[in-house]
């Protein structure tokens, strides 16, 4: 089968041909369909992980999919050949299955979750991780009507979807976005207000929306000293996560604001919510655009040079 393989800790990136899997007795084979991007698959394409987590070459790149199952393991009575579905790889070392592969086998850790037919499979592997991530930031920050939310890096995948479910819960959301399209497409989604983020001192801009300060502040593209600044626009008992491992929660505690550093865990049930509610036009997936199996290194490349929501893999 055709994959897109990290050959070895010294190689790069590259399409490969790997023998087609085969599912144990507790596994099952998806025939992936689609695939989405992720920054992690980024920095794993890169080799960035290999000095952190032990890898399987060649590693297959790849966490989120949808696809059919097209062969069960005899041990495996939930799904049955046919299933239309999509899912989530976790990333449990040491690393070597991925989704950007024709086909993908997973035992009892793969979450899987039905597809319902009417959702586009490009759709639906630009749910897991991003979905699941915005819905776990969302949470963290306890949002009560009429609370003045920011969603800061509210265009890209995790972004776009966090300032909906943020919305939906009543908060008013300051969204962060470049003037133009940028600030057409998060307003479509929800956003009241919008900050420029290439003009001038972001916390600032915000500052002069909300002087009292926000009660929340979900983050998905700050670190270091542009976080802590960030930080300052949340009023004292405000609430704040980061999808960056940005947050010092002691610090902040200090200030009595409950802060989280967040990464997003699939579930099959989460993906279930998730997929209803795009199916009932209740939450929108921005799918900004889609590239071959074989271009694998340009979607990557498009999706490291920033993206308004979704890049996705077509692979079947």
């Amino acid at each position: 089968m055709k994959a897109f393989v990290l050959p070895s800790a010294d190689q790069p990136a590259t399409i490969a041909d790997l023998p087609e899997p085969q599912p144990g007795d507790d596994q099952v084979r998806v025939r992936i369909t689609a695939a989405s991007v992720n920054g992690f698959d980024v920095f794993e394409a890169n080799g960035y992980l290999i000095p952190m987590m032990e890898h399987a070459f060649p590693t297959v790149i790849g966490r989120d999919f949808a696809g059919v199952v097209d062969s069960v393991g005899a041990g495996r009575a939930d799904v049955a050949v046919g299933d239309e579905v999509f899912g989530f790889v976790p990333s449990a070392p040491p690393l070597r299955d991925g989704t950007y592969a024709e086909a993908l086998v997973g035992g009892p850790d793969l979450v899987l979750a039905p597809k319902p037919s009417a959702l586009p499979f490009t759709v639906a592997a630009a749910i897991p991780l991003a979905g699941v991530t915005a819905l776990d930031a969302v949470d963290a920050v306890d949002i009560k009507p009429g609370d003045v939310v920011v969603v800061a890096g509210a265009t890209g995948g995790v972004g776009s979807i966090a300032l909906q479910l943020a919305a939906q819960r009543g908060a008013r959301v300051i969204a962060t976005a470049r003037a133009g399209d940028e600030e057409s497409f998060v307003r479509g989604l929800g956003a009241a207000e919008t900050v420029d983020y290439t003009a001038g001192d972001v916390a600032d801009s915000i500052r002069s929306i909300a002087p009292d300060g926000v009660a929340a502040l979900i983050d998905v593209v700050s670190r270091d000293q542009a976080f802590v600044r960030m930080t300052e626009i949340v009023r004292d008992g405000g609430r704040i996560s980061t999808t960056l491992g940005a947050a010092d929660v002691e610090a902040l505690a200090r200030r009595n604001i409950r802060a989280t550093n967040v990464m997003g865990r699939p579930t099959t049930e989460k993906l279930i919510a998730l997929g209803e509610q795009v199916l009932a036009g209740t939450l929108r997936i921005e799918v900004q655009r889609t590239f071959p199996l074989v271009d694998a290194a340009a979607a990557l490349a498009a999706f490291a040079a920033g993206t308004r929501g979704k890049i996705v893999l077509e692979v079947g």
